[in-house]
C-alpha cells in the first residue's frame, strides 16, 4: 500500500504544474482543451510539434474535446507570472510580448475580467523561444500605453448566436460604447450597445447583449465596437473581431 501511495506522489509530481518559485514550474505541464482549440492550435501555443504532441498523449485522433486533459513536454520549465495589484491580463501579455488568448488558453480561464492579486499565470514561451522573457516591469512614472478598446468576448473565430453577449474593456461617452454586427459582406445586420462599469470618462470592463439577424448559411462576420464623438458622431476609436455564424 505505502508502495503504491509513493508511486502516486511521484506521478503526480511529473504531470502537474507545480509551482516551484516565481517565474518557474515544472518542466511537464498539463494544458486542458478549451472552446475552438485544436492539436494544431495546443501544439503551437507552447511551440512544440504536432506529432510530439499526439505521441506524448498517445493520441489515436486529432480530435479534441473541451476540458481533456493534454501533457506538454517542455524542454525548459515554462515562466510563472505572479499577478500584482494594478495589473490586468491585457498588460501582462503586453508585457511578455504574447497574445491575451495564449495566456487565456494556458490557464483555461473563464473570464478574463477576473484575476487577483497573488494568483499563478503560466506564461506560453514565444513563438522563436522555449520560455517567455518578460520586459522590466515600468516604473511609478511611466506611462500605461493601451488599446483604447479591447474585445475579450467573443473571441477570434467563436461560432456565435443572437442574441450576442459581447465584454471587454475601454472608455467612451456616458461611458457607452457603440456595437455593430456585421455580416460576409459587411452590411451592418445587428446594432446595439455595451455599458462599461467605471467612473464617468475612465477605462474599465463592459458588458452588453446585442440581436442581430442570424444569416440563413453559415459564412464568417465581424463585431465591431467603437466610441463616438459628442460633437459629432463620427468614430473616435474602433476595435473589432472576426467571428463566425452558425445557423
Amino acid at each position: 500500500m505505502k508502495r503504491m501511495l509513493l508511486a502516486l506522489i511521484v506521478l503526480s509530481s511529473l504531470i502537474l504544474p507545480a509551482v516551484t518559485a516565481e517565474g518557474q514550474s515544472s518542466n511537464i505541464y498539463v494544458h486542458t482543451v478549451g472552446a475552438g482549440q485544436t492539436l494544431t492550435s495546443v501544439a503551437a501555443l507552447y511551440n512544440i510539434s504536432v506529432s510530439t504532441l499526439r505521441e506524448v498523449n498517445k493520441l489515436s485522433t486529432d480530435t479534441l474535446y473541451i476540458g481533456q486533459k493534454l501533457l506538454i513536454p517542455l524542454g525548459r520549465p515554462l515562466t510563472v507570472h505572479t499577478v500584482s495589484r494594478g495589473e490586468n491580463l491585457y498588460s501582462i501579455a503586453r508585457r511578455y510580448g504574447i497574445p491575451l488568448q495564449s495566456i487565456v488558453w494556458a490557464n483555461n480561464l473563464s473570464n478574463t475580467n477576473l484575476i487577483y492579486v497573488g494568483q499563478k499565470l503560466v506564461i506560453p514561451p514565444t513563438k522563436n523561444s522555449t520560455q517567455a522573457t518578460p520586459s522590466p516591469k515600468p516604473t511609478a512614472t511611466a506611462p500605461v500605453v493601451q488599446e483604447a478598446i479591447i474585445i475579450t468576448s467573443p473571441i477570434l473565430n467563436n461560432k456565435i448566436t443572437s442574441p450576442l453577449t459581447i465584454t471587454g474593456w475601454g472608455a467612451g461617452y456616458e461611458n457607452t460604447l457603440a456595437v455593430a454586427v456585421l455580416d460576409e459582406e459587411g452590411k451592418t445586420i445587428g446594432k446595439g450597445t455595451v455599458t462599461i462599469s467605471a467612473e464617468f470618462g475612465q477605462y474599465g470592463p463592459f458588458t452588453g447583449t446585442v440581436t442581430f439577424t442570424m444569416p440563413q448559411k453559415a459564412q464568417v462576420g465581424k463585431i465591431q465596437v467603437f466610441s463616438l464623438s459628442p460633437r459629432d458622431g463620427s468614430i473616435e476609436h474602433l476595435n473589432s473581431v472576426m467571428i463566425k455564424f452558425q445557423p
